[in-house]
């Protein structure tokens, strides 16, 4: 009888030549397997990404290292199918593995060691959950993964496998895109987007779907229309005319007017993603979901008034000149009518979302005022005994937030309405040396930049709102990690989308460079490809969350347009000390 366990240098090299083949790209689907989600059989053969790479099944009288190896190669089967994986498995291990519920992605591996129990370390580890929303990046002591082995029919096979789909991410980042899955705020009024990963290709209004129907990942930050349950749902097609065809089973109860629009909203902002889809039609255990007009196919561009960027937002460029706040755009301002305008003497200003009022800071930061920015309208001293006010924020509801440096660290301030500023405890934030801050405009999330010893951190704290108003709630703040290519300094840091950030920071004296960040701290940054680089003396980062507004950076003697180089901007001079957008 053969040895299963005895080595053959032969074959574990002929095995490495057929690891070392390139993998053909294609459009890839996450794992369907699961409670959740029930997708038609057909779809991965019907895939049209172009791209299949089929693994090789084990080979006979493999050792164990050899068939970890080719457990991890047969991951990365495209369209993803985890069929051919499944063979390198025990029966016991087929029954009980969950790929499903999660992706592990790795830079590289170190070498298989072991035999009854096969070690493989990962280098550069990540973990996503089930619907493509980056988890952590997991710590050097649980980036090695453990295989025990157990002899079957003669071969040796897996006894347990971790339940994810483990693949390069390389192999990741060619077969997935970024995009965001929309839930509700808690008063129903403004959309909520999550970052995830999902297949490029006709996959991706499925994965779309599917992790809508998973439910908001925080609830006391967002909620989902969606009933919560185990809901049931096919594929989605996408006929010749552009339309989703979403189907859900398995619902309880009858589904009313409002839920019916919010499930639409959703969908709708979630679907505009997927290149193909201009409509959307939606059924529910057979029974067709229209809207009050009794449209049965929803336009992927509509349900605005629910848009994460905010309802009816103004699009100027504000800025101060002499202490006067200006509007209009860089080669055209004019003077706001209100007290702002006329030379209250601020130094930084804060704008609400439709443009109307807005908060400026003192010259010495100690006090903020507020006015309407129209003729005749009076302002308003609503915070005085300051220690150095940073840049005021509104947020979609009119919330102004505010974060005062006082010698103890931060302080962190939000008014409401007509009522007083009232302090929120921020951990990771509030007692910190904070240097900038920012508020989304859907009011999830804070990010702060806090003043280290040798380098900047940039860190998130989600935000929870109660639906009957009252003072927020924080949780504590994450740090967002850089790459190791960035500035150690931020300069300046502004939504560049809902759900990413640029920062400003000098690399040199006289070079800066602008970096794209994405605020759930997945690994976004590609080296310094990810970087622009500006010469000169970069002051300041202008750019909003709202496509096509532009990003520039005010150094000391130019304006430079960062998506039209060659675009002539006046030069700053010694007048405007600040610009920006709303919010």
């Amino acid at each position: 009888m053969t040895r299963p366990y005895a080595r053959s240098r032969r074959r574990f090299a002929a095995l490495l030549t057929v690891l070392a083949l390139g993998v053909l790209t294609a459009c890839v689907q996450m794992p369907t397997e699961g409670p959740l989600v029930r997708v038609d059989p057909q779809a991965a053969d019907e895939d049209e990404g172009g791209g299949f790479y089929d693994p090789r099944p084990p080979a006979d009288g493999a050792d164990p290292e050899e068939i970890v190896l080719g457990f991890l190669e047969a991951m990365k089967a495209t369209p993803v199918t985890t069929s051919v994986a499944s063979e390198f498995l025990t029966e016991r291990a087929q029954r009980t593995w969950s790929p499903e519920k999660g992706t592990i992605t790795y830079s590289d591996f170190g070498p298989a060691v072991g035999f009854a129990r096969v070690r493989v370390p990962l280098v550069e580890a990540h973990r996503y959950d089930r619907r493509g929303a980056w988890e952590h990046r997991l710590p050097d002591e649980d980036a090695t993964l453990t295989f025990p082995m157990a002899i079957e029919g003669e071969e040796w096979r897996i006894d347990a496998a971790p339940d994810a789909l483990v693949v390069p991410e390389s192999w990741f980042d060619d077969g997935f895109q970024s995009a965001s899955l929309h839930f509700f705020d808690p008063t129903g009024t403004i959309l909520v987007p999550e970052p995830v990963r999902v297949p490029s290709g006709d996959q991706m209004a499925t994965a779309l779907v599917r992790g809508l129907l998973e439910g908001a990942p925080d609830r006391a930050v967002s909620r989902s229309a969606f009933p919560a349950g185990r809901l049931a749902m096919n594929s989605v097609p996408i006929d010749d005319d552009g339309v989703a065809d979403v189907v859900i089973e398995d619902v309880d109860g009858t589904v009313d007017t409002t839920s019916a629009e919010e499930m639409l909203a959703q969908l709708t902002w979630t679907l505009r993603q997927v290149p193909d889809v201009d409509k959307v039609r939606l059924t529910i255990d057979d029974r067709p979901v229209t809207m009050a007009d009794g449209a049965r196919e929803v336009s992927v561009q509509s349900s605005l008034a629910f848009s994460p960027l905010g309802r009816d937002t103004n699009r100027d460029l504000f800025a101060l000149v002499d202490g006067r706040l200006v509007r209009g755009d860089f080669e055209n301002f004019s003077t706001t009518a209100g007290p702002l305008g006329s030379g209250l003497g601020v130094r930084s200003v804060g704008v609400s979302l439709d443009g109307t009022r807005a908060v400026g800071v003192t010259r010495d930061g100690r006090s903020a005022v507020a006015a309407a920015l129209e003729k005749g309208a009076p302002d308003e001293t609503f915070v005085e005994g300051a220690s150095d006010l940073l840049r005021p924020v509104f947020d979609f509801a009119g919330r102004v937030w505010l974060v005062d440096r006082t010698p103890s660290g931060a302080r962190v301030w939000v008014k409401s309405g007509d009522g007083d500023p009232v302090e929120v405890e921020v951990p990771g934030v509030t007692g910190e040396d904070v240097t900038l801050f920012l508020v989304s405009r859907d009011s999830s999330r804070l990010v702060a930049v806090i003043r280290g010893p040798d380098r900047d951190r940039v860190v998130v704290s989600r935000v929870s709102h109660s639906p009957d108003g009252g003072r927020p709630r924080l949780t504590r703040a994450r740090t967002v990690t850089r790459s190791a290519e960035a500035a150690r300094r931020v300069t300046d840091i502004a939504w560049r989308s809902p759900v990413t950030l640029a920062l400003l920071g000098s690399v040199t004296p006289d070079l800066a460079q602008v970096r794209l960040l994405p605020v759930d701290g997945s690994p976004g940054e590609r080296g310094a490809s990810a970087a622009t680089r500006v010469r000169g003396e970069a002051r300041r980062l202008v750019c909003s969350p709202v496509e096509g507004d532009g990003t520039y950076v005010v150094t000391g003697d130019q304006i430079l347009d960062l998506a039209k180089p060659s675009r002539d901007l006046p030069e700053p001079g010694d007048g405007p000390s600040w610009f920006g957008f709303v919010g």
